[in-house]
């Protein structure tokens, strides 16, 4: 499993490289995740090029209003239930199984998560600088 997991991350970072444009601007008037809630966003490690997170969340916890700063992929690791949240108070279901990838080719501005399944939604998200 342990390099499965590498191997999907490594996967995913190449993506990221050849697919994305470099160096966004800050996403919306918010910090990003990793900065706006350590709680949920742990940074696993990062370089000139890219960031790690790993993203967990306790069933019925919602995370804090954040931002992405560029391109990103995410890996499942667990099934998830989520809602985002979003400022103008619109609401949209997420649900993911285990082992898929999101991608999300641009910069993402002020969100909100919510875990509204019955489990802990884990994830490792990784973003282009």
């Amino acid at each position: 499993m342990k390099n499965f997991t590498y191997l999907v991350l490594c996967t995913l970072l190449v993506t990221l490289a050849f697919g994305m444009t470099a160096n966004m601007a800050m996403a919306g008037d918010v910090a990003p995740s990793y900065k706006e809630d350590p709680g949920v966003y742990q940074l696993l490690s990062e370089n000139e090029n890219f960031r790690v997170i790993m993203a967990t969340w306790k069933p019925g916890q919602r995370d804090a209003w954040h931002s992405h700063e560029g391109p990103s992929a995410s890996y499942r690791l667990t099934d998830c239930t989520m809602l985002a949240h979003t400022p103008d108070g619109k609401t949209t279901s997420r649900d993911g199984k285990r082992g898929s990838v999101a991608f999300n080719p641009t910069k993402i501005t002020s969100h909100s998560m919510e875990n509204i399944g019955t489990t802990d939604c884990q994830l490792v998200i990784v973003e282009k600088k």
